[in-house]
């Protein structure tokens, strides 16, 4: 099964490093990139990475770009770059593990490009002992894959950390499908943050289908959406076009042949072929998102407001490679049977291009124009749409205000925090982590605090010393672990 996320298994797994009859379990990878969300194995503490486990880490991501990485080319000159890097004493300072597995990632993706390539690193504590890599090539294609190393010490405690397969705690206070609605003028609003496994929330999937199943338009907000598995995406695109099944995507695989896509002829409810359907995006919309908007887009299906996106098309699992440090390789990527290509690197590009803030007001105008002009609308109702129209126009003007930011109280948390990085623009702070979107920073209730617009959970807020200067930026994360970043 393809994931986009940062997807590992909680359970057994086999000889081949597969989880036998399972579906995977997912995290969420975009976050990671974010914020400060490891997909660890354990809660990490503060220690220090020597030469040799350096060393052995680089190794180990080698071994596993060899066996896996979606294009090998690419896997060598990885290779290649990291060794050297090691060789020339490129990471000696990089003691703090934490610290170890971002200068990997940030040179990886600053040699790729590759949004989900990454190291991460989260363990009980001290620097485990180390375990060869296992080759894992043999897996059967589109399988997620990951290879589980223990020491003697550690086999009883991940034994129950991992448990017997469930997904209990992956996903424990996440929502895929944040709210599903009917706005003014009979058109269907759903709020989609996570394509969540089909094990996990078809039901409620299939039940926000139900809600919006008479409008007479979809909306679908994609604008927070961070990705997902292609099982789920694939679902609720069903419900957008015919019974006959419909070839979607192929994905490309560096070590196995490709396979293919289809839309599903049964689904629990109506397929709406006909109904017009437009989707909210942004830069932070990535992954398993960008697949639903990029076939729907290149299918001919929908039209596509706001932001071009994050541009994460390639995905694939996380592989523990012993130490505490996980790495996501990327083995397969996606390509459109009309396009011939994808959107790794470069995004989904929106039909119809605005700020994320003006556009799902852009979008409801847009729906209630298309009801009104396809006629066979009765005259009291196409003065009802004709009234919506208008406020709508108002709002937009509004929108195009400038906000009124008062610069001199917010240039001083301006500045780089290692691989963190805090700007400010016409309309306030922005938050950018390397790899990743710029994200609309809001102030909090607390001084020096701030959440994020896109992501209201997250908590950032900036350490001062005791000159009143700030001094570093801490974040905090899904797993509830603050992560912090010495300004530069």
């Amino acid at each position: 099964m393809h994931n986009y996320f940062s997807a590992y298994h909680r359970g057994r797994t086999s000889d081949s490093g597969h989880l036998p009859g399972a579906r995977s379990m997912t995290s969420l990878l975009i976050l990671t990139v974010l914020l400060a969300v490891s997909p660890s194995f354990a809660t990490p503490q503060p220690t220090e990475v020597t030469p040799e486990v350096r060393a052995e880490v680089i190794e180990d991501i080698a071994v596993l770009l060899d066996d896996l990485y979606v294009i090998p080319e690419t896997a060598t000159e990885v290779q290649q770059m990291l060794r050297a890097n090691l060789a020339a004493g490129h990471y000696d300072e990089d003691i703090a593990p934490a610290a170890f597995a971002a200068a990997l990632t940030r040179d990886m993706y600053a040699l790729t490009g590759d949004k989900h390539l990454r190291v991460s690193f989260g363990a009980d504590g001290a620097v485990a002992g180390r375990h060869p890599v296992k080759r894992v090539r043999d897996g059967g294609v589109g399988d997620v894959k990951i290879v589980v190393r223990e020491t003697e010490e550690s086999a009883g405690r991940n034994e129950k950390q991992r448990g017997t397969g469930s997904d209990s705690g992956v996903f424990d206070g996440v929502r895929g499908v944040l709210e599903a609605k009917v706005l003014a003028g009979n058109v269907g609003y759903l709020d989609i943050r996570l394509f969540l496994p089909r094990e996990r929330e078809e039901e409620i999937a299939v039940r926000a289908m139900e809600a919006v199943s008479d409008a007479d338009a979809l909306i679908f907000d994609l604008r927070s959406c961070a990705g997902g598995t292609p099982d789920m995406v694939h679902f609720v695109t069903s419900y957008l076009f015919p019974p006959e099944p419909m070839h979607l995507i192929t994905y490309y695989h560096g070590h196995s042949e490709p396979d293919s896509a289809y839309t599903l002829g049964e689904i629990p409810g109506m397929h709406r072929p006909e109904v017009p359907v437009y989707l909210l995006i942004s830069s932070f919309t990535g992954s398993g998102c960008e697949e639903f908007s990029y076939n729907l887009k290149h299918h001919g299906r929908a039209e596509l407001i706001g932001e071009t996106t994050g541009g994460a098309g390639h995905g694939g699992g996380v592989h523990a490679i012993g130490a505490g440090f996980s790495a996501f390789i990327p083995d397969f990527r996606p390509v459109h049977p009309r396009t011939g290509g994808g959107w790794e690197g470069v995004g989904v590009i929106p039909t119809t291009g605005c700020s994320s803030e003006k556009a799902q007001t852009l979008a409801h105008k847009m729906a209630l124009e298309r009801i009104l002009n396809d006629g066979g609308v009765e005259q009291e109702r196409a003065e009802e749409l004709a009234d919506l129209i208008r406020g709508l126009e108002e709002d937009l003007t509004r929108l195009d205000e400038p906000p009124v930011v008062d610069a001199d109280a917010l240039v001083e948390y301006v500045g780089a925090f290692e691989y963190r990085s805090i700007t400010l623009e016409d309309d306030g702070l922005y938050l950018q982590r390397t790899g990743g979107p710029k994200l609309k920073m809001v102030a909090a209730d607390e001084p020096d605090s701030f959440t994020l617009k896109r992501l209201p959970q997250a908590k950032i807020r900036f350490e001062r010393d005791a000159d009143g200067e700030i001094v570093a930026l801490h974040v905090l994360g899904m797993r509830g672990e603050w992560e912090v970043t010495r300004r530069q």
